[in-house]
């Protein structure tokens, strides 16, 4: 009895605050020191967000961008060569056709041996042979293209070109206007009918000129709203030492 009664007063001891055995587990401070709470411990802080990955979105084009990433068109020259036509399954005939009687057809001209003529229309085709059956070869797509001419048969006429091209068209399709055509490099346009003259305008090479006049050394020709004289041998579409007036 005496036993569970010492207990019992040694239970509510270690019970009462201030007690002496609970003093003696915390940390004593020494003298002169100030004793401080133990701080909460800190949270874990959350990393920095990684501005490399960063996406942006991107930009929207605007109208001037997208101009500039457009094809810039491309003009091109007036088309000087005959161009092909679609190429057409009909063989060519045998053998010439018959001339039609003087009366049904007669030809513009009765001049034979090479001359020069241009062209009436835009748009020209020159055929494998002298009839509409003869399939189309090229399709001269310039008026006022000079061309030489070859040979006669009814209303055709053999024609070529400044290229050395060769076929057969329509006579209707030629006219006796005279043009030339400038070959070579860049010519002068002179004033006047003399290579110290002023010079007027300078032409390239393909443009077509209307001729006014001929002399054995000069023409007087006008091209590109531009009126003056070339040399003979600056241009293609005479016959030699022709004299036009």
């Amino acid at each position: 009895m005496a036993r569970l009664t010492a207990l019992l007063a040694l239970f509510l001891i270690l019970l009462l605050p201030g007690s002496p055995v609970l003093a003696a587990d915390q940390p004593q401070a020494a003298p002169g020191d100030t004793v401080k709470p133990n701080p909460a411990k800190p949270k874990p802080a959350k990393p920095a967000p990684d501005k490399t990955k960063k996406t942006t979105k991107p930009e929207a084009k605007t109208p001037e961008a997208k101009k500039s990433s457009a094809k810039v068109p491309t003009v091109k020259a007036p088309v000087a060569k005959p161009v092909l036509p679609v190429p057409t399954p009909a063989p060519a005939p045998a053998k010439l056709p018959e001339p039609k009687p003087a009366e049904a057809a007669k030809p513009a001209d009765t001049k034979t041996g090479p001359r020069f003529a241009a062209l009436r229309a835009e748009k020209v085709y020159l055929r494998a042979g002298p009839g509409p059956d003869f399939p189309i070869q090229w399709v001269f797509v310039r008026r006022g293209l000079p061309v030489e001419i070859l040979a006669n048969f009814d209303i055709y006429r053999k024609i070529r070109d400044s290229e050395g091209t060769v076929g057969w068209v329509n006579q209707q399709m030629l006219t006796g206007r005279r043009s030339v055509l400038v070959a070579g490099s860049v010519r002068d346009l002179h004033g006047e009918a003399n290579p110290t003259s002023e010079v007027v305008a300078q032409l390239e090479p393909g443009v077509i000129a209307s001729v006014s006049k001929c002399n054995p050394a000069w023409c007087e020709v006008k091209a590109g709203g531009y009126k003056g004289w070339l040399k003979r041998d600056e241009v293609w579409g005479l016959e030699p030492d022709e004299v036009i007036q």
